[in-house]
């Protein structure tokens, strides 16, 4: 049985009828995996009233049953049985203490000068392909700023909890490597999109509909040597 890992995106457009839960559960060779970050993203909507949060529990319960990613003890991700309102209620009262809305959009001029610092144009640098960017990055990195951020990371596996994958996505954003307009929504988008990576590297395939973050994925999967394949829905549905 393989493991998929399903992005919010996919979940919100199963709600907006983009899919239906059938065709995700007709793939009988596959299990679904949720974690605390759909849940997270939940409560961040709580003031939407087009989101329902019962609704969307549910359907991450038909598509998941109780196949859980979470961080366990010794700070790396692993499997548990655990039900989404099970999780939700321990999540929801936390939220004021793990808000990432409350921590970003600080470093969006470090940011720009990064940028203008490491030269790279837009248009040219997407075309790398996802295995070298990290490289690359690395490379100006020690020319211009005459740090070797990259290299320790890779060499001492310095952070082995989502930590590393916060790094070198921020890394990746500054480099402008598919990178996003920096506003107050896309620098908390950045850390759910972090973490849903971290979480998804237990898994076979990590199905996203965001073109940027699936070539951002696939820069940090390999260069963290993680096997998850990072595809798009329709290749997923198809397949």
């Amino acid at each position: 049985m393989y493991k998929a890992y399903l992005d919010n995106n996919i979940i919100v457009g199963i709600e907006d009828g983009d899919y239906s839960v059938e065709q995700f559960l007709n793939k009988n060779d596959y299990s679904y995996y949720f974690s605390q970050v759909h849940l997270e993203e939940l409560l961040e909507a709580e003031s939407n009233p087009k989101v329902s949060q019962e609704g969307r529990l549910n359907l991450i319960a038909k598509i998941c049953g109780r196949n859980h990613i979470l961080t366990g003890d010794d700070n790396k991700p692993e499997f548990f049985d655990k039900e989404p309102i099970e999780m939700y209620r321990i999540v929801a009262p936390l939220r004021q203490f793990l808000n990432p809305a409350v921590a970003v959009n600080q470093g969006n001029l470090l940011a720009k000068k990064v940028r203008q610092l490491f030269g790279f144009e837009a248009k040219q640098f997407n075309n790398e392909s996802p295995e070298k960017v990290l490289s690359i990055i690395d490379a100006k990195m020690k020319e211009k700023l005459n740090l070797n951020i990259v290299s320790y990371l890779k060499e001492t596996k310095a952070y082995n909890n989502s930590t590393i994958y916060h790094t070198l996505l921020q890394l990746i954003n500054m480099a402008n490597y598919w990178g996003d307009k920096d506003t107050s929504h896309s620098n908390v988008a950045r850390l759910y999109d972090a973490e849903h990576a971290y979480f998804a590297q237990l898994c076979d395939v990590f199905v996203t509909n965001d073109k940027k973050l699936r070539m951002k994925i696939r820069a940090i999967y390999s260069f963290l040597d993680v096997k998850t394949k990072v595809i798009p829905v329709d290749d997923f549905l198809c397949d």
